[in-house]
């Protein structure tokens, strides 16, 4: 019984990674968004420094690009942060009899 409340608690640890990295991308992917449609909509042009104006259309690519790879690598991501697996050391058969 005690390995099974155990076990509990380790997959409510697991859904609370789960949850917390979801919402830090979605943050990120709607700051990047924001800014995004800021530049798109030139809100503000007067106050951007005179690089930023040359190259706008290279800055709202490269923002394009950042969006579609975070949207893309969403569901890996959270399962890479929830679900971490523990790496084997040298020397041992990460295929072989467990000894725990």
């Amino acid at each position: 019984m005690f390995k099974l409340r155990r076990r509990f608690n380790e997959r409510a640890g697991q859904k609370q990674i789960a949850r917390t990295v979801k919402q830090r991308l979605l943050l990120l992917i709607g700051f990047l968004i924001a800014f995004l449609l800021v530049l798109i909509f030139k809100v503000g042009e007067v106050w951007w420094p005179a690089w930023m104006s040359g190259h706008r259309t290279q800055i709202e690519g490269i923002i394009v690009l950042a969006v579609l790879c975070l949207i893309l690598l969403f569901p890996i991501m959270v399962e890479a942060s929830s679900n971490t697996r523990t790496l084997s050391g040298p020397g041992k058969n990460p295929k072989g009899p467990r000894l725990e």
